[in-house]
């Protein structure tokens, strides 16, 4: 096989036995953007071993979807497997094709209508506790609000109280285990037992023992609550009659919690952040939701309507993907982009490199939800925006988590404006999911722009977020 350096770029000042694995640590995303600059496919060193960075659009395409097969997970997600078992997220092959046929009836768009109205009143019960004029930490109150929201779609009997609870405590030690173990150059940092690494064992344990016992106590009574469990326990393959085991449906509970919660949660802290500092825009959203919402409660129906609200979220996920970093590791040989890979070679793929590529996207950080209008989009390849990534593996949630978003952004505008907190910086952080650092904000009742009035055309401020 040919050998890669020929063809692929190169990151200079790779550290001995480490690499470039601590500069990914140190500054991930700094990182992936001077990557990003030096070609299609950059080739660095992660601990021993080569790994390479690919950032052309088709070539992400050709990894996620064209030559999908001749590609496993990587690395990782074999950090996520630990916590996630084997879901959706970290199973492969058939198993993954088979489990996501099983769920998929849970995600259809029937289903997402009936979790709308759970969405809409634990919303509106949240921002109902709000005070004028008494800020609060935003990014907690959102993390709180989708996993009451998660935890109620999954469970909706009292039991699924005490799993929001447990996620509650112990999701952010486990995202942030799971990204340090993932970027790490060597796993000899993960066997030390750290006071890090020992909360992160706990919290596992405590998560999966309360889901476990969730899970026996639905199958010993037998009753279809209605809810996700029900519908994973019920589910069966129509080929074998087979359905999932209790270890399964723990897997997949696992990860409904994981990719459901702290990812909305961030997408929302930053369109909040974002309206923060352009009160034109602010002022666009609050005129399009008194008009298509007015005095009434929403329905999900308005969903459809709310288009500069849609806007607004998808170039939130350009600027501010959850999901920062994806891996994959070749299971054959492959040529990608003439640069040949060896099977076990791991590759790195970066939404958030991709989505702030000037050559893709004009004025690239500039944040200009009117990038999303028809008659724009269109210019932007399909291949250069994957917030939810693509192909058989794209997020079986994604439905799920643009009505969540739409329906709680609305709900909160339709009451709420939100001002930053003076002399706070809110800074990007790549953990498990992009997240901000923190994000305190003050709640000011507003007052409903009068029926039927259009949404102010402001000019766009001219300075990034």
């Amino acid at each position: 096989m040919p050998s890669t350096p020929d063809t692929a770029a190169r990151l200079p000042r790779p550290l001995p036995l480490l690499g470039h694995g601590m500069h990914l640590l140190r500054n991930p995303l700094d990182f992936l953007a001077r990557a990003r600059a030096q070609g299609d496919i950059v080739r660095i060193k992660l601990g021993p071993s080569s790994a390479y960075i690919v950032n052309s659009p088709d070539l992400i395409r050709q990894v996620l979807v064209g030559s999908a097969k001749k590609f496993e997970k990587g690395v990782q997600f074999d950090k996520l497997r630990p916590v996630l078992g084997n879901g959706l997220v970290t199973a492969g092959g058939e198993e993954h094709l088979r489990n996501r046929r099983l769920i998929q009836p849970a995600f259809h768009h029937t289903r997402i209508a009936t979790y709308g109205t759970v969405m809409r009143d634990l919303t509106a019960a949240k921002v109902a506790s709000w005070q004028d004029g008494v800020p609060l930490r935003l990014d907690n109150e959102l993390a709180q609000l989708t996993m009451a929201i998660v935890g109620k779609t999954l469970f909706s009997t009292q039991l699924g109280a005490e799993a929001v609870d447990e996620v509650l405590r112990s999701m952010p030690a486990i995202l942030r285990g799971i990204t340090r173990r993932a970027l790490a150059p060597t796993q000899l940092l993960e066997k030390i037992p750290t006071p890090e690494n020992r909360r992160f064992d706990r919290s596992n344990r405590s998560l999966r023992e309360v889901v476990d016992r969730i899970i026996g106590e639905y199958r010993l009574t037998g009753t279809d609550h209605g809810d996700m469990v029900s519908m994973l326990l019920l589910a069966r393959d129509e080929s074998s009659g087979e359905g999932l085991s209790d270890t399964q449906v723990r897997d997949e509970v696992l990860t409904m919690l994981l990719a459901g919660t702290e990812t909305t949660a961030n997408l929302l802290s930053w369109v909040c952040h974002v309206l923060g500092q352009r009160p034109d825009l602010e002022a666009r959203l609050h005129a399009e939701v008194d008009e298509v919402i007015g005095d009434r409660e929403l329905r999900f129906e308005d969903f459809g309507r709310l288009t500069f609200t849609r806007w607004l979220i998808t170039e939130t996920l350009r600027m501010y993907p959850p999901a920062w970093l994806l891996t994959r590791r070749a299971v054959e040989p492959v040529t990608l982009g003439g640069v040949a890979l060896k099977a076990g070679t791991s590759i790195l793929l970066s939404p958030y490199a991709l989505h702030r590529d000037p050559t893709i996207y004009a004025d690239a950080e500039v944040f200009d939800p009117d990038r999303w209008r028809p008659e724009r989009a269109g210019d932007i390849p399909r291949p250069a925006f994957v917030p939810f990534g693509a192909g058989n593996r794209q997020c079986i949630g994604e439905g799920f988590a643009w009505a969540e978003s739409a329906i709680i952004l609305a709900t909160i505008a339709k009451r709420w404006r939100l001002v930053p907190v003076p002399d706070v910086r809110v800074r990007m952080t790549a953990s498990g999911t992009l997240a901000p650092n923190t994000l305190p904000m003050v709640p000011r009742a507003r007052v409903r722009t009068k029926a039927g009035r259009r949404p102010s055309e402001l000019a766009l401020a001219a300075g990034p977020i």
